[in-house]
């Protein structure tokens, strides 16, 4: 448990009645694609297929066939493609990647395939940069759009908080490779919310004594220290402008939800004046409301109120413990995911359909989860996970894949890349 709900919740212990996880079998749907290895200079072509796999398993969108099943003839066959052959190893899809390097510039060709097509390419694209990773990210990105009419979200980076006395924010691309420290605290951090640039991310840090919220580059350095008032300054939210953000302050008693600036600190208004706990604030897609917890019926529970401020709805009556609920970002998906306790006090993760008021549970029987948040597409999940660090799931399919391996805690999915 973090020390903000420590902080501010006594949670009545209470009968929890949370949805069990009930799958039959997730990858039967799934289209199946082929990865043969990318072909041209060998050390580049061997990154590519590294990359290009790991992406298109981390998507969950598709059931990635055993290149070790390929007879040689699909292996040797190059960017050229013979449907007949694919058919019969069970290809659905076929994506193809050829990478050279020509007077310093990486150049990636990449084809996709649809074995019920025919021998032409679905696709053909060229890119070219310096960066091998971040082209067969764009090239996975394409391939995503293809098959969904929605872009892949690869090169896309998730903020967290590094856990222990000596803690820190890190952050990660979203395939779990470039990790980086990004601030120099050396004390307990947590709960990082990025700005809708991308260019900064909010998050508390306990460095002067306090729960004070800071403010650093996405890319590290120096942090800046925004609000300092007594008590709990925590868990914000960014508001569309860049400009404020939404967060817990105690400084007139118990945990409330304000609006502040995000230049100095500033209060632009006071949201919630309910005499509980409130906190966790995040934003609907359209800034129109906000989905926070609060203990004001008893336990830790899910409401959801105008983002001015207001009379607030109750949305979860299961479980006695739920905290941490993140807004899908897509308007078309009015989902909220949010971590909820069991009976067994195992912490797991949830979304709750706002049009329906069904809870589905995304995680269980594999230790506590965690702190869920959205990819910007609002495709994925990421959770931290007593397993060890950062899972990525499909809601849909199910599919997950460990990413960061680590103590870390509160993870935060950063704006879409801008590789286009």
């Amino acid at each position: 448990m973090t020390s903000l709900v420590v902080l501010a919740l006594l949670v009545a212990q209470q009968a929890e009645d949370l949805p069990r996880i009930r799958i039959t079998d997730p990858n039967r749907d799934l289209l199946k694609l082929a990865l043969p290895a990318a072909t041209g200079d060998a050390d580049l072509a061997r990154q590519a297929t590294e990359v290009e796999r790991r992406n298109l398993t981390i998507i969950g969108l598709f059931r990635v066939l055993d290149p070790a099943g390929f007879p040689p003839a699909l292996q040797q066959e190059g960017l050229g493609f013979s449907s007949a052959l694919w058919s019969q190893v069970g290809a659905q899809g076929v994506a193809k990647l050829q990478v050279t390097r020509a007077g310093g510039v990486v150049v990636l060709e990449g084809r996709l395939y649809n074995v019920g097509r025919g021998d032409a390419p679905m696709m053909t694209k060229t890119y070219r940069g310096a960066d091998v990773r971040l082209l067969v990210h764009q090239f996975c990105n394409d391939v995503v759009l293809q098959f969904t009419g929605q872009p892949g979200v690869f090169g896309s980076r998730i903020a967290f908080a590094i856990q222990g006395r000596n803690g820190e924010i890190g952050s990660v691309g979203m395939d779990g490779a470039e990790s980086a420290v990004l601030t120099k605290m050396n004390s307990e951090c947590m709960l990082p919310a990025y700005a809708p640039s991308g260019r900064e991310i909010a998050f508390t840090s306990f460095l002067r004594g306090g729960a004070d919220l800071w403010i650093v580059s996405s890319a590290g350095g120096r942090a800046r220290r925004v609000s300092s008032r007594p008590g709990m300054n925590s868990g914000a939210t960014w508001f569309s402008d860049g400009a404020s953000l939404a967060v817990t302050l105690s400084h007139e008693g118990n945990p409330e939800i304000y609006k502040i600036r995000g230049a100095d600190g500033g209060i632009v208004g006071r949201l919630t004046k309910s005499g509980a706990s409130d906190l966790s604030p995040s934003l609907s897609p359209d800034g129109s409301q906000i989905v926070f917890v609060s203990d004001r019926s008893g336990g830790a529970q899910v409401f959801v109120m105008p983002a001015s401020g207001g009379a607030a709805k109750r949305l979860t009556f299961q479980g006695g413990q739920n905290t941490t609920p993140r807004w899908n970002p897509r308007a078309d998906r009015p989902l909220i995911a949010f971590t909820g306790r069991d009976e067994r006090a195992v912490f797991d993760v949830f979304v709750y359909d706002m049009k329906t008021g069904k809870i589905d549970r995304m995680t269980q029987n594999q230790g506590s989860n965690m702190d869920p948040s959205w990819s910007p597409d609002g495709r994925l999940l990421v959770y931290a996970s007593t397993r060890g660090g950062l899972f990525v799931m499909n809601p849909e399919t199910r599919q997950e894949t460990q990413i960061h391996k680590g103590n870390v805690r509160g993870p935060a999915w950063g704006p879409p890349p801008q590789t286009r």
